[in-house]
Order: C-alpha cells, then sequence, then structure tokens
C-alpha cells in the first residue's frame, strides 16, 4: 500500500473516530444517560416505601407519560401494581394490558423480534440502562399472575382463564427467549476472542465477582424449579380445582399441584388439595384462601469488580478488567406473617405459610442470567476501551488542543455508559404467603399482622370457596385488603 493511501487511511480513520464519539456524546445527551434510573424513579420508589399510594399512583402515571419511552413498560408495571393496591382495577388492567403490549412489541406471538440499529448502537456506545427494558421473566409470571386475579375480582371468568393459560406461556417462551440470548452473549464473547468459561470458573481467589454469585445461589433452595412461581401455581391450581367445568380441569389442577407438592412436601393444605383434584373431587365445607404479599423484592446495585479476564490465544490477555456490574440486595424489614381469624374468636388463629420466596426466585434468575451479564459487560467495556484507544491514537499527532478534546470526549463517553442495569419491578413482594380457614357462619374475617396492632376487617361473600389477597409493604405500613372474589 502506497505512502499516499496510509496517509488517507489515518486521516479517514480519525475522521471516523471522532465522529463515533460525537455521535455517541449525542445519543447520550438525546436519551438522558445522564439522568439514571435510580434519579428518575427515587421520588416514586420514597412514596412507595412509606405507603403513600395516592401520590405514588401519580407518580407512576407521569412516568409512563413522561418517562424515557425504552422504560414505558416498567413505569407500566408500577402503575398496574399501585392501582391494584388502591382497589383502582380498571386501571390496573389498563396499565397491565399496555406493559403486556410493550412485550409483545419486542417478541410477539412466536417470539419474533428486530434488531434495531439504534440499539445495537448503544449495546456498544451507550449503558445497559439505553437499552429498551424488555421485562425479566419473573417479571412476566407476576404480570400474568396479577391481570388473572384483577378478571377474577372482576368476575370475568374467561379473561381470567386466558390469563392463567398465559402464564404458562410466559414460563416456556421465557426459557426459549434464555436459551437465544445466551447463545447470542457467548457468540458475541468469541469474537473478542474471549474464554467466558474459562472466566467463570477462575479459582484466583481475586475474583469478588465469583464471590458475589455464591452468595446469590446460597439464597435458592435446591428444589425449586427454574423460572417456576410457586403463587402463580397455586392461584392456577385453585381456579381450576373449585371452577373446574369438566374433566380436564382437574387434570390441570393436579398437574400445578403435583409440582407444588415437591416444593412444599410438607405442606398439609397443598397435599389435601392435591389428593382432591386426583379423586376428581371439589372442597366440601365452605373454605377461604387468603394470599398475603409482604415486604419488597430485592433491588439491584451496582458494584466494580476487577475481573481475571482469559483469551481463546495465550498471546492475548488482560490481567484484570474494570467492569460495572449489577448486584442483588435483599430488603429485610417486613411483616413476616399474618393471623387470620373469625371476628368473634380471636383466640382460634390460623397462620400463613411461605408459597412464593421472591428472593429466591430474582436471585434464581439472576444466576441463570449470570453468563449472558457478564458477557455483554466484558464485550461493551473491551468496546469502550478499544474506541478510547482509537480515538487518542489517532489524533496523536495533532494539536494540543485536539488531543486534549478528542481524549476527555472519550473519557467521558466511557465513564457515564460503565454502567450497570440496576431497573427492575420494584413494588413486587418480597414473599406471598398463604392460609386456609374454614368460612366463618356470619362471613366475617379478621386479618392481623403477626405481632403487631396492623389489623383489616373483610366480610366474605356467601359462597363455597372464597378468595381473600391482601398486601403488607412494611411492617409499618397499613394493611392492603386488595380484593375479595369467590372461586
Amino acid at each position: 500500500m502506497s505512502g499516499f493511501s496510509l496517509s488517507l487511511l489515518h486521516t479517514n480513520s480519525c475522521v471516523l473516530v471522532v465522529k463515533i464519539l460525537q455521535l455517541g456524546l449525542l445519543i447520550l445527551l438525546l436519551t438522558g444517560c445522564f439522568s439514571s434510573h435510580y434519579d428518575r424513579t427515587e421520588n416514586f420508589n420514597f412514596l412507595w416505601k412509606i405507603g403513600d399510594l395516592q401520590r405514588a399512583g401519580d407518580e407512576a402515571n407521569r412516568l409512563t407519560k413522561e418517562g424515557p419511552k425504552r422504560d414505558r413498560l416498567l413505569y407500566y408495571l408500577e402503575k398496574g401494581a399501585v392501582a391494584r393496591m388502591q382497589g383502582d382495577r380498571k386501571d390496573s388492567i389498563l396499565a397491565l394490558s399496555n406493559a403486556a403490549l410493550e412485550y409483545d412489541r419486542w417478541f410477539g406471538p412466536h417470539l419474533r423480534t428486530e434488531t434495531k440499529i439504534s440499539e445495537g448502537l448503544l449495546s456498544t456506545l451507550g449503558s445497559a440502562e439505553l437499552k429498551p427494558y424488555k421485562s425479566r421473566i419473573y417479571e412476566r409470571v407476576m404480570l400474568r399472575t396479577y391481570q388473572a386475579h384483577n378478571y377474577l375480582l372482576e368476575g370475568d371468568r374467561g379473561r381470567a382463564r386466558a390469563q392463567v393459560f398465559k402464564t404458562r406461556q410466559a414460563i416456556q417462551d421465557s426459557k426459549d427467549i434464555w436459551e437465544l440470548e445466551l447463545d447470542s452473549a457467548r457468540e458475541q464473547a468469541k469474537k473478542h476472542k474471549i474464554d467466558l468459561s474459562k472466566t467463570l470458573s477462575n479459582h484466583s481467589g481475586e475474583n469478588a465477582l465469583k464471590e458475589e454469585r455464591k452468595k446469590i445461589q446460597s439464597l435458592v433452595p435446591p428444589n425449586l424449579p427454574k423460572f417456576v412461581n410457586p403463587a402463580a401455581l397455586y392461584l392456577e391450581s385453585l381456579y381450576f380445582l373449585h371452577g373446574a367445568s369438566q374433566r380436564e380441569d382437574y387434570a390441570k389442577a393436579e398437574y400445578s399441584l403435583r409440582q407444588l407438592t415437591s416444593i412444599y412436601p410438607e405442606n398439609n393444605w397443598i397435599k389435601e388439595e392435591y389428593k382432591l383434584a386426583k379423586s376428581g373431587r371439589k372442597e366440601t365445607n365452605p373454605s377461604t384462601y387468603v394470599f398475603f404479599e409482604t415486604g419488597r423484592a430485592p433491588v439491584r446495585l451496582e458494584r466494580r469488580f476487577d475481573l481475571p479476564l482469559f483469551f481463546f490465544r495465550a498471546t492475548s490477555r488482560i490481567p484484570y478488567l474494570g467492569l460495572a456490574f449489577p448486584i442483588l440486595r435483599t430488603n429485610d424489614q417486613y411483616l413476616t406473617d399474618l393471623d387470620i381469624f373469625s371476628s368473634g374468636n380471636a383466640g382460634k388463629s390460623v397462620g400463613t405459610k411461605l408459597l412464593t420466596d421472591m428472593d429466591a426466585i430474582v436471585a434464581q434468575e439472576f444466576d441463570q442470567y449470570f453468563e449472558i451479564e457478564l458477557a455483554k459487560a466484558i464485550t461493551g467495556t473491551i468496546a469502550k476501551g478499544g474506541l478510547q484507544y482509537l480515538a487518542t491514537n489517532a489524533v496523536r499527532s495533532e494539536d494540543d488542543l485536539s488531543r486534549v478534546v478528542v481524549g476527555a470526549s472519550a473519557g467521558m463517553l466511557a465513564q457515564v455508559t460503565t454502567k450497570a442495569d440496576l431497573r427492575s419491578w420494584s413494588t413486587l413482594p418480597k414473599q406471598i404467603r398463604f392460609g386456609k380457614i374454614e368460612t366463618p357462619s356470619d362471613q366475617k374475617l379478621t386479618l392481623r399482622g403477626t405481632g403487631t396492632k396492623l389489623s383489616t376487617d373483610v366480610n366474605l361473600p356467601s359462597s363455597q370457596t372464597n378468595l381473600v389477597w391482601v398486601r403488607s409493604i412494611s411492617a409499618f405500613t397499613p394493611l392492603r385488603l386488595i380484593g375479595v372474589c369467590s372461586l
């Protein structure tokens, strides 16, 4: 190649790098990167924590209209959950339906999606939070579960049944999506010559990220199936068992209850219902089931790690790579149990039993996606590091001012885009518990937080099977009765 061609190539590279920097900074400014998800939702989360549902609902509504479009799905989830707690079922149904539509925009009924140019560019130049939020698996399952319950409260059994089936489909679709994303992440790592398996299995003792993963794995019981939410299974089984209109409904209930007995083999309520489903019979005594959501789900925090990195070629090795990665922190301030008793007989109460541990479910999914998220973080950091090198090298022969401007721009771009994705559905509970009691003759129940004075009275319909759903945000906020319905 001639000297003129090399000079022209160098000039073109310099112009290209500078244009990339300019484009990257412009995108960051236009998309509001300097205002993080944490900053935008700080007021909403504060209002939610203290139980100010009216103002929290107003803030969630504002975010669905004024927040970045890439996060609209998440804001609809928050709005739907708050409206549900306020007893505004129509608004909750609408918000959750909008969230489902946002999800379908990306994956559709057959998991078909198009990679958009803007998203592909931001995956290299932008932070993870600049990518459109497509929700997490446990969120999709809870979306369908909440929506099914909303329709039951509205007396719309047809739409409730459809949501029950969509819950099952959400789990299967999520497994397929996970496999596609894992294959994609591994392919991206290979393109950068990174031996991801060796990086993950490193036993140098200096891998703090590996230790953090062990803490997360310790939250997950060994008998919890992947991507399964027992509360969704239980609501489904009760729907088919007590609302059975054909033999196949009992079979559906039996299938779900069989899974639940493997998770909770000592739970007598579940075992009794499993026997009923197998025999194709319904409960003979009038019964009331109480679902108790308590506390707040884990939050994602950012931590910087120096990761030992291994490549397929021994001659190519970066000893340590600094990257931003999310970690999980549980919220341990919550109401631990609920006493359920007839309003005229406080001395004879029934407690609740654990049904869904959201800490475990979120941690399990976090672990399942660990390799995917790590590959994204590594390739993104390397790409930005390479861009910094090209930028500073391309203007090495330029004047001092040009070198300073390009160097500062490259550094700024790398700094503000090296962020972990901390987005998640924050209004989900820490636990979902449940209790079962024979329906009192006067159709009146009292629910009281164990060891507290927090309580609420419930008037039950005169029905064979009743379902009560109640929510507690913390041990200091009032109990909220979400709704009562018959199955």
